[in-house]
């Protein structure tokens, strides 16, 4: 029996992502891109939903034409015509309306934004999407990127979707990660993660496309001509001891040696500032220095894989990098940072062949042993293979659905709990049936909704942990276990739900509006 067969191929699942080749490509795109051909040409019913800025000319054709081929419905994501404060809600609210128009059974979404957060947390309240299952595929959230990018200035709005992106994961009825290396710095951080957690390699293009694996051109082995500093020219890409380690090596090691950086620059890092932390003598002793900082994936392929290349990818810490992926199947010779997300890529036995360490004295070390030595290119064997990647993607989908309990009409509020509403706010409905579902499914102590002021829906996280301190982000109108309020409810809500929250209160937001409220608050407290 086939793998799609014992997983049973008839779930439809949908990928959401803000990155899709021949829409806006990155790394998130390619391994979206890779992963739904694949699994489209192994039967699976899949379906992209792309959450990014629709492009601005027609989609890439050759793209195009591979979705087409294998199946792979790709739709926009429609924007929405309600004002949404705080405003990251906006894109999650309107990935949660195209969901709810047509709901799968399985949801595959990207980590980084949380973009299906208000989709999650209503299954999770029992409220919506009760026969879908989300998988949350992690790339790297804002945290992740902020630590390993050494940024120490992070403004409030960044922490508040991170505190988004980590509820995202949590709430998640399975978490696929491409290594186990993002997987520990998730726990690290204290994130629970769900007992479903895998890690799964990406897939590579052959595997995505049934494209026969290209095979590196040449009879026999090369030496090396020409350096190939190869990725975003960027920081955390080991950009500044790779230069260091450059000027630090003898003018006679270089001399031979063509100098190519092949990656796109960004603000921090021009292409003006590369070339003057170049030392003279190193500028001088090198047959010369170039930029390719526009090529497309198929250019700087091709330009990697000329004869006596050898690509340099010195990352401080990377997840599960394209660029090792692309040198591994396209026989690309490479020495590369032994990064946990880059060394769980490469087959154990080349590991100190092949990696060091992501300083200037190990770049200087490992550069000097290639170029003294004249070594003969060797490529580096990959530690995964895509038939077990996809595999363990079966194991994935053939999960069964989160059971709920019966949901109940509910006319009114036990006593033991309090409705904290203001005299002026109107009330959905179905409002407290709503707030009472989502504590008997929560077990929650506290559970708000969003309210609409002056045309504008206002949501809230519940929990926004030390953002606490700066807004209020746990809500206005609430259900409130009665042993925790005083007889007095009019107190303002900001500082008595941060009291809360700080005594230990589980509190959780409903993101959708229940209420319209026309009171204008006049203190921040108020809020």
């Amino acid at each position: 029996m086939a793998a799609g067969e014992r997983a049973g191929t008839s779930r439809r699942v949908v990928f959401v992502a803000d990155e899709l080749l021949g829409y806006a490509g990155n790394g998130i795109g390619t391994t979206t891109t890779f992963i739904s051909l694949a699994l489209a040409r192994a039967g699976r019913d899949v379906e992209v939903l792309f959450a990014g800025r629709a492009p601005s000319g027609a989609v890439d054709a050759e793209w195009q034409q591979l979705y087409d081929r294998a199946g792979v419905g790709v739709q926009m994501v429609p924007e929405g015509t309600e004002t949404v404060e705080p405003r990251h809600f906006t894109r999650m609210r309107d990935v949660e309306a195209i969901l709810r128009a047509d709901p799968p059974e399985v949801v595959v979404v990207q980590d980084l934004g949380a973009l299906a957060y208000t989709a999650l947390r209503l299954r999770c309240l029992g409220l919506a999407f009760e026969r879908t299952s989300f998988v949350v595929f992690c790339h790297g959230t804002r945290r992740w990127i902020t630590d390993v990018s050494r940024k120490v200035r992070v403004l409030p709005g960044a922490h508040a979707v991170t505190v988004l992106e980590r509820a995202s994961v949590e709430l998640a009825d399975a978490v696929v990660s491409p290594s186990s290396y993002l997987v520990d710095w998730m726990r690290g951080e204290g994130w629970q993660l769900p007992a479903q957690t895998f890690v799964i390699p990406h897939v590579s293009r052959a595997g995505a496309t049934g494209e026969l694996p290209p095979v590196r051109a040449g009879t026999g082995p090369e030496r090396v001509e020409r350096l190939a500093f190869f990725g975003r020219l960027e920081e955390r890409k080991g950009l500044r001891p790779f230069l260091g380690a450059l000027n630090a090596l003898e003018p006679e090691l270089l001399e031979r040696f063509e100098l190519e950086f092949i990656g796109r620059p960004t603000p921090a890092w021009p292409v003006e500032r590369i070339t003057s932390l170049l030392s003279e003598r190193t500028r001088h002793a090198v047959r010369s220095v170039s930029f390719e900082t526009a090529l497309d994936q198929h250019e700087a392929l091709a330009r990697l894989s000329r004869p006596g290349t050898l690509a340099v990818m010195p990352s401080f810490e990377e997840n599960s990098p394209n660029t090792i992926y692309e040198c591994l199947e396209h026989q690309i010779p490479f020495i590369a940072s032994n990064a946990a997300g880059i060394r769980e890529l490469v087959a154990p036995e080349d590991h100190a062949r092949v990696l060091f360490t992501p300083t200037e004295e190990g770049i200087t070390h490992a550069l000097r042993g290639v170029l003294s030595d004249g070594e003969r290119l060797r490529t580096a064997r990959p530690a995964f293979d895509d038939a077990e990647s996809l595999g363990r993607w079966d194991e994935v989908f053939a999960l069964p659905a989160r059971a709920f309990p019966p949901r109940p009409r509910v006319s009114a509020i036990d006593p033991d709990w309090v409705l904290l509403l203001e005299e002026t706010d109107v009330p959905d409905p179905e409002l407290v049936e709503n707030l009472v579902r989502a504590q008997q499914v929560s077990g929650a102590d506290v559970v708000s909704c969003g309210v609409v002021v002056d045309d504008t829906v206002h949501l809230f996280p519940g929990e926004p942990g030390a953002l606490g301190l700066l807004g209020n982000g746990y809500g206005t109108v609430a259900l409130v276990r009665r042993s925790l309020v005083q007889s007095d409810t009019g107190v303002a809500r900001w500082p008595l739900l941060a009291e809360l929250s700080l005594a230990g209160a589980k509190i959780v937001s409903i993101p959708m509006p229940l209420v319209a409220s026309a009171a204008v608050r006049r203190r921040p407290c108020e809020s």
